[in-house]
């Protein structure tokens, strides 16, 4: 049994008793993993506030055999800040899609990287759907869960491939710069709920309307 202090993104949590919650957790070192915050739904819990999703936090981690419990939370930064409902719409995508495509312990290097800068981006974007999806495309790419956009076994056409595959290579500023159709941003949204879909078996009905 031991102790220690991390520095993780909080990916969601959901209640699993009366006063308990279940914490999803990102560290660059321990990958995914689920922690329990015992009391955390008491109304003077002192993790009042500070299990939101997306927080950047220290947390101190007791490992025990049989789960993994959290005893302190410090937040580093709160990356859902202040953002209308459009916004806010893209970072819990971004949040909920992260936790359920990463398997339990699965390290992806530069992860809470990724995600600072996409949060980031998003709160001065002016396409924060775009933003939110090329976040995806990234994370299927290191996820190794992507196939070669530049295929031809991919029926799509061409100048779809050619977007998606700049979208792995590019920042986001550089992906926000490109002027997309309407209907060009709908073709991306629904390939890329489709590629979820299909690459990790995961229904997302209710992501990308």
């Amino acid at each position: 049994m031991r102790s220690q202090t991390f520095r993780c993104i909080i990916l969601g949590h959901k209640n699993i008793s009366e006063q308990d919650k279940l914490v999803f957790l990102y560290n660059d070192e321990l990958g995914k993993i689920k922690a329990v915050a015992k009391g955390a739904r008491r109304i003077n819990s002192k993790f009042k506030g500070h299990l939101e999703t997306l927080n950047i936090c220290n947390i101190s981690l007791y490992f025990s055999p049989k789960s993994t419990i959290i005893q302190e939370v410090q937040i580093i930064e709160n990356l859902s800040r202040d953002y209308k409902f459009q916004k806010l719409e893209s970072l819990l995508q971004i949040a909920e899609i992260t936790e359920r495509i990463l398997f339990e312990q699965q390290i992806l290097e530069g992860l809470v990287n990724l995600i600072e800068k996409t949060l980031n981006q998003i709160h001065i974007s002016k396409k924060p759907s775009l933003i939110s999806i090329s976040y995806i495309i990234k994370l299927l790419n290191i996820s190794g869960l992507i196939p070669d956009y530049r295929e031809n076994q991919l029926r799509i056409p061409k100048k779809y491939r050619k977007f998606l595959n700049f979208i792995k290579s590019h920042s986001l500023a550089e992906i926000e710069s490109i002027a997309l159709s309407e209907e060009e941003e709908l073709y991306i949204k629904s390939f890329t709920r489709n590629l979820i879909e299909a690459e990790t078996g995961l229904p997302f009905k209710s992501f990308i309307s």
